[in-house]
């Protein structure tokens, strides 16, 4: 658990030792909730100069590295994977091969994904990137995951210097209406209704599963289904069967995201236009 600024620079650590050959798999939460912008989403006029307090009382607000539109993170598992930009087929290759393991570990749970919409290749990479002020969980893209046909997983990759960066949210329950740019604000009075699943195009685990597993072993499920996919062993076999590695990536992983974390704590950086 992190907030916005410490998480968004992690990830982007994970970006640059990805681009040095290193192939990285995380899962973390967020504390304060976060509203995070895609990179190069534009904040509305009214939001501009506004501290993320002022924007939603008692929630966090960061820029991230990938594109797309807004999300809120809330009660969710975020996952972010990162390797050399040409490894396992490319980019695209990448996106499909998290996506099928993420899928794999939730039916393991017990999810009942719908069927995965692959009907245009290039879609869903288009989707992904268009910009506006409407929530990323408003509109499901292709090769997306989604259940009741609802949106379920959100993600989103970006490429710098040789490394592949990808991240996305597996909500726990869908508070996405706190994530529309484009709506009222959320207010104290507001708060109770905005807050309540099942009301929009998103959809939580704690609406598909009964009772919703521990997340300690959700994460341990799509660990291992993502680390099987690439042909690792499961984290805790990997760290022991080479620990001193495991220990030099985390030294340089901290020290990298030190020096992100300041950009990140930024209101230039936040509210850029």
């Amino acid at each position: 658990m992190a907030d916005g600024a410490r998480n968004m620079a992690v990830d982007e650590a994970m970006l640059e030792l990805a681009a040095g050959g290193s192939t990285l798999l995380r899962f973390y939460g967020w504390d304060p909730w976060c509203l995070s912008l895609g990179r190069h989403q534009e904040a509305p006029d009214r939001l501009l100069g506004r501290s993320p307090e002022d924007l939603r009382p008692g929630v966090d607000a960061v820029r991230r590295p990938t594109g797309g539109r807004s999300v809120f993170h809330g009660p969710e598992i975020t996952y972010a994977f990162s390797c050399p930009a040409r490894a396992w087929g490319g980019p695209r290759a990448v996106l499909q091969a998290v996506h099928r393991a993420l899928a794999e570990g939730l039916c393991a749970l017990g999810v009942p994904l719908d069927a995965v919409r692959a009907d245009d290749a290039e879609a869903s990479v288009a989707e992904a990137a268009r910009i506006s002020a409407a929530s990323c969980f408003r509109d499901p893209a292709p090769e997306e995951l989604t259940a009741r046909g609802r949106k379920l997983v959100g993600s989103a990759q970006c490429r710098r210097h040789g490394g592949l960066l990808q991240h996305g949210s597996i909500l726990l329950e869908d508070r996405q209406r706190l994530g529309d740019l484009d709506g009222r604000d959320v207010g104290p009075h507001e708060r109770a209704e905005a807050e309540v699943s099942g009301k929009g195009p998103a959809i939580g685990l704690n609406e598909l599963l009964d009772p919703l597993p521990d997340g300690r072993l959700i994460v341990e499920r799509l660990a291992d289904h993502v680390a099987r996919a690439f042909g690792a062993p499961a984290a805790p076999a990997a760290a022991s069967a080479n620990p001193s590695a495991a220990i030099a990536t985390s030294t340089a992983l901290i020290r990298l995201a030190t020096r992100y974390e300041r950009v990140h704590r930024s209101g230039a950086w936040l509210w850029r236009r």
